[in-house]
């Protein structure tokens, strides 16, 4: 195993004769944001693993104890693009592609994978872990799709996991950036267990002390049982969920009928009470395409399969990259961090309906 891979992969014994293969994001002081190397040695290897009748389980790991991953290094996209040229788009249509591949066989992988969110977990980090059969989350989470904020919109298949959150709470997600915590996360549907960072370690000595048979269907019940008694274990250590207790308001902010009804509304709430603070200014600063756009995908995307979501979210990520806020909210905030990106349309009353539907379509 080479420590300095940006992936790390290792196969270890396990009782009944199998395997456990782990792959742990290893670029822990960029919070294991992803890149297109990264997606594509995953995307190798689990593909072997899912034909090696000696591998029972995976499990996705990040590397150090600040998070499992901040997402999508979308700095790196965006230096090719600025860089100009005819192949300034070829970087970036790549990630996607092989970063979306990579979302779907996780979600239709044939043997039991656990994902291990911890600390951050945001953007395609989310796209990583809410794939996996069983999704453990530990305290301290920080879960988000902050697209908004680099006027990108909630990829990796949000289309199809936000829909699914309870009391369109995912639409708040999806065009606020707002943060969950760990009991959010399990109240969301977006994490099935609760385990605390510091028993990590000995989860997996109980994974490798598991009766594997080689069976998918066995093997996802044994694995049940143990994260479900672990569960039960740690959870009177979860905070209180917040989406839980703000349901109520949430959902009416969520049931207005358009983008900027909905922007008032946070306006409105956050003025009463500061929770709402944040994701309403989040919001009413990001950027008014990607706002109109993410309104339209959710929309589009409600009753889609996870394929097709994920095929339009390439048609999507490629026209953002030749789009001007996209590139703009990435110099801002992530390479020169002036933290003022200048969007244009400069407001959400100036984006047409053209300007959101040439998102949808092919860029030729």
């Amino acid at each position: 195993m080479n420590d300095e891979s940006p992936v790390l992969f290792e196969e270890r014994e396990a009782a009944g004769g199998r395997r456990v293969g782990f792959a742990t994001l290893n670029r822990p002081r960029q919070l294991n944001a992803l890149n297109l190397q990264m997606c594509q040695l995953m995307l190798e290897r689990l593909r072997r693993w899912a034909s090696d009748e000696s591998i029972a389980a995976v499990v996705l790991d990040g590397a150090g104890d600040k998070g499992f991953s901040a997402g999508g290094d979308v700095a790196e996209v965006i230096r090719q693009v600025r860089a100009g040229g005819p192949q300034r788009f070829v970087y970036g249509d790549a990630f996607f592609e092989v970063e979306y591949q990579l979302d779907l066989l996780i979600h239709t992988f044939p043997k039991p994978v656990l994902s291990y969110s911890h600390g951050v977990c945001m953007g395609g980090g989310v796209g990583l872990t809410v794939g996996a059969s069983h999704r453990v989350v530990s305290d301290n989470s920080r879960i988000a799709m902050p697209e908004i904020t680099i006027g990108l919109f909630p990829d990796v298949g949000g289309g199809w996991f936000l829909n699914r959150v309870p009391g369109g709470a995912g639409s708040l997600m999806a065009l606020t950036g707002l943060t969950l915590n760990e009991a959010d996360a399990l109240f969301a549907g977006l994490s099935d267990y609760f385990v605390p960072l510091e028993a990590r370690a000995e989860l997996y000595e109980k994974l490798l002390r598991t009766a594997w048979t080689g069976d998918p269907g066995s093997d996802r019940e044994a694995l049940s049982r143990l994260l479900l008694s672990e569960h039960r274990r740690f959870r009177a250590g979860l905070p209180v969920s917040l989406l839980l207790m703000y349901q109520d308001a949430i959902r009416f902010i969520a049931m207005q009928p358009s983008v900027i009804a909905m922007r008032d509304a946070l306006l409105a709430a956050a003025a009463e009470d500061e929770w709402f603070g944040a994701p309403a200014q989040n919001l009413a600063k990001g950027s008014p395409t990607a706002a109109h756009v993410t309104w339209e995908y959710l929309r589009r995307t409600r009753r889609m399969s996870l394929a097709e979501v994920l095929a339009l979210d390439l048609t999507l990520a490629r026209q953002y990259q030749r789009h001007p806020d996209f590139p703009e909210g990435v110099r801002a905030l992530l390479i020169d961090k002036d933290r003022a990106p200048k969007w244009s349309p400069a407001s959400f009353e100036g984006v047409n309906r053209e300007l959101v539907a040439g998102h949808f379509s092919w860029p030729g």
